[in-house]
């Protein structure tokens, strides 16, 4: 009955204008910014992408799924494959880049795969409790999400340091995916949402929300399930590389202050 009513709500435009009234309201009173688009570039359709990351000159990428799992570098300025390793028997999810180590979580087995960045070799690991979603760095720290509105602080053993609820409105954030750390800010994804959510690293509490309907609309995806996800800060041009699951492209982004 439900798919049934779904359907009819698409089929006569409803669905869309429900969610755009809802995405005000749970949004009233938050600034709205849309990214300026800088460029695009090709991304590989198959890569269910579960976190992007940028060190060194070099875009990194983590997919998911059992049996499609993938850890990719990929050269920023033309969207070409210049390494990939398959993680065999793993759902993988997030990854960030801490001093030559390249931390990439999994989804339910609770490992967090340390490589070394510069050839992609596994030579260590580490392991934690739940669910691994997002991962970013912090500094020397890093930052994870789990599905929930809750983001851990750990440390180079993966210890947790801290713990950050999320909030938008007094409400509880849920479903934060892959995360990036620019200053006193966090930049969120979050799953379904064509969006992307600046946090205060402090309060938790949303500053501002990055619209991005419009590349969403633009990206190529097959359909709804291809969501947006993967963000990564480029320090040198102040611009985001962002994309999502199964998009055939990629887009670097500058986000207004």
């Amino acid at each position: 009955m439900r798919k049934i009513l779904i359907h009819c709500l698409e089929s006569i435009g409803l669905k869309v204008l429900l969610s755009e009234i809802y995405f005000h309201l749970r949004t009233i009173g938050i600034k709205k910014v849309k990214p300026q688009i800088i460029r695009s570039l090709p991304h590989d359709p198959t890569a269910f992408t579960q976190g992007l990351a940028y060190y060194n000159h070099t875009l990194y990428e983590s997919t998911g799924l059992v049996g499609y799992s993938r850890l990719r570098c990929i050269d920023p300025e033309n969207g070409n494959l210049i390494n990939e390793i398959e993680i065999d028997g793993e759902w993988c999810e997030g990854i960030a880049v801490v001093n030559n180590r390249l931390i990439q979580l999994t989804y339910t087995s609770g490992r967090a795969i340390v490589y070394d960045v510069n050839n992609l070799k596994p030579y260590n690991e580490f392991s934690y409790e739940g669910e691994g979603w997002g991962l970013a760095r912090c500094g020397n720290l890093f930052l994870m999400s789990n599905g929930t509105n809750r983001l851990f602080y750990r440390d180079e053993n993966f210890k947790i340091i801290s713990e950050l609820p999320v909030w938008l409105n007094q409400r509880q954030l849920n479903r934060i995916n892959d995360i990036e750390c620019v200053g006193d800010k966090i930049f969120a994804n979050v799953l379904f949402e064509n969006c992307i959510y600046e946090i205060d690293n402090k309060t938790g509490k949303v500053r501002h929300v990055i619209d991005c309907r419009e590349i969403v609309k633009n990206s190529g995806r097959r359909n709804a399930q291809d969501v947006l996800n993967g963000i990564a800060y480029v320090p040198s041009t102040k611009t985001f590389y962002i994309t999502g699951k199964c998009w055939p492209m990629l887009f670097e982004i500058l986000i207004p202050a």
